[in-house]
């Protein structure tokens, strides 16, 4: 499934492309996109993963990448 989020607080296009990388590369993450311009986060996980646990390790790899990102589930 998809879990699609506000992303917050990245400098640059090439921070966005290095943190999706890093997310990418979690075992619970099949895939992470950024766009940087929309400030959005889309990430493929399993069908059964909790949406609450792939944003808080979403927000735990940002926060170790850089400070003052902030990633919120989209309404």
């Amino acid at each position: 499934m998809k879990v699609r989020c506000d992303i917050n607080g990245l400098d640059c296009p090439h921070c966005a492309l290095e943190l999706s990388k890093l997310l990418a590369k979690e075992d619970a993450i099949s895939s992470a996109d950024i766009n940087f311009p929309m400030k959005s986060l889309v990430m493929e996980v399993a069908d059964d993963a909790d949406e609450e646990q792939i944003l808080e390790l979403a927000q735990k790899v940002a926060d170790n990448f850089e400070d003052g990102i902030e990633i919120d589930l989209r309404d």
